[in-house]
């Protein structure tokens, strides 16, 4: 419990009794810096710090995106089928996430994750235009490109002037042209440009509600193409020659953008956040749902290629497997005649 840090006479006038129904301020609201610079916190109350818990889930979600594209990659040049456009989109997304962790690692280092009061005052400056300028752009185009791969997949495998195919040539166009707007609003949104990462500089800005509301309809907007993309393959799946097992494994697998879907909805909801005067922490939580989001989305787009290469792996196993009981069977079943044969040469 936060409230075990306080002594409830700090937080009285000298000489005064406490009432038992006066509660400390809790230091986990708005109101932390307030009491620390009163000095009504107690010397041992320890720093709140998200930056570990934000680090350890943006690396681990790279991690695993990694994981994924590489066996992708692997399962297309072990098949001789060669590399494509969505895998090519695919990967510059994947380095674009790479570059969203350094960028996370390096405000992180500079103190983000903690309240403004704990943070070196010189470091605001940098948190402000590394994190929330540079790294919120590219974080923005990574979210947007992580999902063109897999519409790019979809407009290969959908017929020519099919109604599936002119879908996704929709949800390709509007998601980008949505969020690279997005992309750019968050550089021209005040002038002189450097009021963006430092507010003392002279300059005007757009109204923040106006754009976290822009924000938040691209996050929504980004979060329904993840499920209509995830949707599509049931229709252009279902009509194949194909064991309706079969067919079910592969839409389930193409269909695992829902997952990222809801992880978009989640962030969306955080982004009112960005007009917190103590984003530096709060902000945490949307970063770890944006890591989730750009995470899962790329492994998604990897699960369709994957499921072929463990089918492979798990036909060849059951071959193996037969085999074998095919020879233990017929070796249990031919008769034993050495020793006969020994017997008759000892005579």
């Amino acid at each position: 419990m936060i409230s075990q840090y306080f002594i409830p006479q700090f937080l009285l006038p000298r000489h005064t009794t406490p009432s038992p129904s006066t509660k400390p301020p809790d230091p986990s609201s708005t109101e932390y810096c307030d009491l620390k610079a009163l000095g009504l916190l107690p010397p041992e109350y320890p720093i709140p710090d998200g930056g570990p818990t934000v680090s350890r889930t943006i690396w681990s979600f790279l991690a695993f995106s990694t994981v994924f594209l590489f066996l992708r990659i692997y399962c297309k040049k072990w098949r001789s089928r060669g590399l494509w456009w969505d895998d090519y989109v695919l990967i510059f997304s994947w380095l674009m996430f790479i570059a969203c962790a350094v960028i996370c690692q390096l405000v992180i280092n500079l103190g983000f994750g903690r309240y403004p009061c704990d943070i070196p005052p010189s470091h605001h400056p940098t948190i402000a235009f590394v994190g929330a300028t540079l790294g919120s752009c590219i974080t923005i185009l990574t979210i947007v490109w992580s999902k063109t791969s897999f519409a790019i997949t979809i407009l290969r495998l959908s017929p020519s002037g099919s109604v599936l195919r002119n879908i996704a040539w929709f949800v390709l166009v509007s998601m980008n042209a949505l969020m690279i707007v997005q992309a750019v609003v968050v550089w021209v949104k005040c002038n002189p440009i450097s009021k963006n990462w430092d507010l003392s500089n002279e300059g005007t800005c757009w109204d923040v509600h106006a754009t976290n509301y822009y924000g938040v309809f691209c996050g929504v907007y980004s979060g329904v193409c993840d499920i209509v993309l995830a949707l599509l393959p049931w229709r252009l799946v279902w009509g194949l020659q194909m064991r309706k097992k079969e067919k079910l494994g592969v839409v389930v697998g193409m269909s695992m953008g829902v997952v990222a879907g809801v992880w978009a909805f989640i962030k969306s909801s955080k982004l009112v956040l960005l007009g917190s005067k103590n984003f530096t922490y709060e902000g945490c939580l949307l970063l770890i749902w944006t890591s989730a989001e750009i995470g899962t989305t790329i492994m998604a787009s990897c699960i369709p290629v994957l499921r072929v290469l463990f089918k492979e792996l798990h036909d060849n196993h059951v071959e193996k497997q037969n085999s074998k009981e095919t020879a233990d069977s017929m070796n249990s079943q031919q008769p034993l005649s050495w020793p006969s044969s020994r017997a008759h040469s000892a005579v």
